[in-house]
Order: C-alpha cells, then structure tokens, then sequence
C-alpha cells in the first residue's frame, strides 16, 4: 500500500474539452460582464478613472494600495500554487509562470507613486486598507480549507475586466492624470494584454474544473471577490473623497 497521496501524480486531463471549454468560458466572461455592469451602477466611484477629472486623494490612495495588494499577494499566492501542486502539476507550472510575470510588478506601481510624490518613507507607514487585508486573508483561507480553485478564478475576474477597462481608463487618465505619471501602470498593462493573462487564467482553470460543480463554485468565488472589491472601493471612497467634501 503507498501512502503518498496529493501529489499530483495521476496528472489528470481537463474534464472539459477544448470546444466544451469554451463554452464554459463564455458563460465565465458573460457572468462577468453583467458583474462589471452592477458595478458600475452600485460602488462608489468604480469608474472614476475614466472621467475627465480624477480626485487627487482618492487616487494618490488607490495607486498606494497597489503597491501594498501585489506586496501581500506574493505570499498568499505562493501558498496557492503548493496548493494547485497537489492536484495538477500542469496548472501548478503555468500558474508559477504567471506568479514570476506578476510578483515584482509593486515596483512599476511605486514608480508611479513616486512620480506622485509618494516616498517610501510615507508608503511604508501608510497601512493598507482594511479590505486589501481581508481579501489576502480570504485566499489564504480559501487554499488552506477550500480550493485553490478560488484564487485562480481571482485571477481570472481581474485579467479579464483588466483586458475589458483598462485601456479606456488608460486613454482618459492620459489626459486627467498626465502619461507621466502612469508610466507603471503602462506597463503593467502592456504586459497583460501582451501576454494575454486572461488567456492563461483560462488554460489553468481548465486543469482545475473537474465538474459542473466546479463551475458553479467558480460563479461563486467570483462573487466573492467581487464582494471583497466592493468593499474596498467603498473604503476608499470614505477615507478620502468623502471626507473631504464632508469637511
């Protein structure tokens, strides 16, 4: 009898096939899409940056936050993809390949902080929101106690409303902003749409949906995060713009 198990060594197959995949995947993105709709209409400034005048606080805070949430994802990914390496050693090699493009890129966020005149000194004794807390803390719970699944499906929600709104967020905040000072953010989009992240998100979640169940827990960790976002940007909205106009 061996006693070795969650190893990934039976390497299993994607239980859908390409063409059934893909279906999957639209009902994903058109699941999404109405998500992005909703957002619009019930979170406080969830499209702000693509207005003409962007409010300097609540962006000189978002673009800090950045910084902090790719800080803190390193660990609770990586805690992931040991999980995503006891079920698929495919997906657990495309996901470390994703993790590599993605765990430096606090870097190109702080340049533009600090094109913002952000020091160090001022982002290190800046605590992150508490709801970028929570959302670190809710992939660690879910790969500890539920599925790697989850952060994967993460992922995927933001490759693709990034693929979906950056680029008009980026053309208007050229203009309300100034090109300068985006220059991080420039490109760190160029790099997800130029290594079409999303794409990848999908190839990996291929690997780990292994029912029709699996869907629906992919429909449901989508919620969640968008729960979590929506708490964040909520928190954003208090602490700096409506503080300011309650002033």
């Amino acid at each position: 009898m061996n006693r070795i198990k969650n190893c990934g060594i039976e390497r299993p197959q994607p239980f859908y096939s390409l063409e059934q995949g893909q279906e999957v995947r639209n009902r994903l993105d058109s699941y999404l899409d109405k998500k992005m709709e909703e957002w619009k209409r019930d979170v406080p400034y969830a499209s702000h940056l693509e207005g003409n005048k962007v409010d300097s606080a609540w962006y000189r805070r978002h673009t800090i936050e950045h910084v902090w949430r790719i800080r803190l994802s390193r660990s609770a990914h990586c805690k992931a993809l040991h999980a995503i390496t006891k079920v698929s050693p495919e997906a657990a090699q495309l996901y470390a390949e994703y993790q590599a493009e993605e765990m430096n890129h606090d870097t190109l966020f702080f340049q533009d902080c600090e094109a913002l005149g952000v020091t160090k000194e001022e982002l290190l004794s800046t605590e992150p929101l508490l709801a970028t807390r929570l959302l670190q803390g809710f992939f660690y719970f879910i790969s500890e106690h539920e599925d790697p699944l989850g952060v994967v499906a993460s992922s995927y929600l933001v490759e693709y409303t990034t693929a979906k709104l950056t680029p008009k967020q980026i053309t208007s905040m050229k203009e309300s902003i100034g090109e300068e000072k985006i220059q991080g953010q420039l490109a760190h989009i160029n790099t997800d749409l130029g290594e079409d992240h999303a794409g990848e998100m999908w190839r990996i979640l291929r690997y780990l949906i292994n029912s029709e169940a699996d869907v629906e827990k992919v429909l449901r960790y989508f919620d969640d995060i968008q729960t979590i976002l929506a708490m964040y940007f909520k928190e954003l909205y208090e602490l700096t713009v409506a503080d300011s106009k309650a002033a």
